[in-house]
């Protein structure tokens, strides 16, 4: 899947997108990444942030690198704030938290291979090869 499809089809699902970030932002976030020793943005997230700064669809949220106020609910963290209330716990050393849902969070590594991760365990239930697709099963996973 490509990101131009991706959008497409989580737009057509009523998601609510954040104003795309600046490269200051994403460049923050990559160094503050960096120091909690979490992995970097790889490629297919920055691209992603240049077009929104985070994705809302129900319960599923796609983190992006400033917290989101949509003035309606609990501003939604940044990728940065929720990566160091998990940076203490040593099975995410070198992952990055990027999304969550009520059943499941979804992180990549320093590859940029992308992971659902159990609720409790933070354990990886799922490997992807498609960084969309995992964010897709993110985000609808909140709709439901």
């Amino acid at each position: 899947m490509t990101r131009d499809e991706f959008l497409s089809t989580i737009k057509a699902r009523g998601a609510q997108f954040a104003p795309p970030a600046t490269s200051r932002d994403i460049g923050i976030a990559n160094t503050a990444l960096q120091q909690m020793r979490a992995a970097m943005l790889p490629k297919f997230i920055i691209d992603l942030f240049s077009i929104t700064g985070g994705i809302n669809l129900g319960n599923g949220y796609i983190f992006g690198p400033t917290d989101i106020d949509d003035h309606a609910h609990y501003p939604t963290p940044s990728i940065i704030r929720t990566n160091m209330d998990f940076s203490h716990i040593p099975q995410l050393r070198g992952k990055t938290i990027f999304g969550r849902n009520d059943l499941f969070f979804f992180a990549f590594d320093a590859f940029g291979t992308c992971f659902m991760l159990d609720n409790l365990g933070l354990q990886p239930m799922r490997k992807y090869d498609d960084p969309y697709r995992a964010i897709s099963d993110c985000l609808i996973a909140g709709k439901i």
